[in-house]
């Protein structure tokens, strides 16, 4: 009887346990990762007969880049050998944290070979890029890559095939959006902090449930701040976003970095944590239904075994 005893007790210690993990698991945001490396480097010409020149001039200036952006968040530089560089620190990076990123940026461009174009972005922030000219090509006019994370911030409910179609993937309007990242050219974009605005996502999506906040965060090269071109490239960017799949539910966390030779746009979406939480969600599932049900069940099948154990040794010992 010591034994039922004991396994009762588990079974209660165990009940409390899965009812505050419940409670809690609301509160337990998860971080969304944004380490991520990307590099473009553009195809070398087929015949260059000036290729270890223009290499010889640019390593040099990709080796000082880092510590002339590092100060201010940006630097230009060029070479007498026809070598342009650019280095660009995202949203007023300290300079510590811009002068590392920038320094193994210019390592990676080391890997691009004989190519007179290229570009990488990483994900602690930064951009560099370099050329044999200092305009823009049709290229990296148009070129947008787009990197993105997600996390449910509240746990996924395991759930039966109900025949249901899919829920509403909660969409942006694509018109409000681009509309919001052009606004911010006009906010400072092409500043050293770069610009940030934080709206409501029923602003941007007519279908939003719950509460979740989105954010953009917008930084424009300032070799190409004028505020007509930052907007240009910052639309280009917000139209590069899918507009579907976000959760716009109150219960996920989105990450959308979209990224250019003159302009970098970040869309994120985030929602409030800790009470209330929705537990009346969980409790309609039918998997977690039946988990507590048997739980419950087990429970009192064990007090029940327990006392009758107590009471036969009762009248035992009388």
């Amino acid at each position: 009887m010591r034994l039922t005893c004991a396994l009762s007790t588990l079974a209660i210690l165990a009940t409390i346990l899965f009812t505050l993990l419940l409670l809690i698991a609301g509160a337990l945001q998860l971080r969304v990762p944004t380490g991520y490396v990307v590099v473009d480097c553009a195809p070398p010409p087929p015949s260059d007969a000036a290729a270890a020149a223009f290499l010889d001039s640019l390593l040099p200036l990709l080796a000082a880049l880092p510590a002339a952006a590092a100060p201010t968040g940006f630097a230009s530089l060029q070479s007498s050998g026809g070598a342009f560089t650019r280095g660009v620190c995202l949203g007023g990076s300290a300079l510590k944290e811009c002068l590392a990123c920038l320094a193994a940026a210019a390592k990676n461009l080391t890997g691009c070979g004989a190519s007179r174009r290229a570009g990488v972005w990483r994900g602690e922030g930064c951009f560099m890029g370099y050329a044999d000219g200092n305009a823009s090509s049709p290229h990296e006019d148009v070129f947008r890559d787009v990197v993105s994370f997600g996390e449910d911030v509240f746990p996924a409910v395991i759930s039966f095939d109900d025949g249901k179609p899919p829920s509403n993937p909660k969409c942006f309007d694509t018109r409000a959006l681009v509309a919001l990242a052009q606004s911010l050219a006009g906010r400072g974009a092409a500043n050293s902090s770069g610009a940030r605005v934080v709206t409501d996502a029923a602003a941007l999506s007519s279908n939003a449930t719950g509460k979740t906040t989105v954010t953009l965060r917008a930084q424009c090269a300032r070799d190409r701040a004028a505020a007509a071109d930052c907007a240009r490239c910052l639309g280009g960017s917000a139209r590069e976003v899918r507009a579907c799949g976000w959760g716009l539910d109150g219960e996920h966390e989105r990450v959308a970095d979209v990224l250019g030779y003159n302009c970098f746009l970040r869309i994120e979406t985030s929602v409030p944590t800790g009470w209330p939480m929705p537990v009346a969600k969980y409790m309609k599932d039918p998997v977690l239904i039946t988990l507590c049900a048997g739980m419950l069940l087990a429970l009192v099948a064990a007090v029940i075994a327990c006392v009758r154990g107590r009471k036969k040794r009762g009248t035992g010992n009388a």
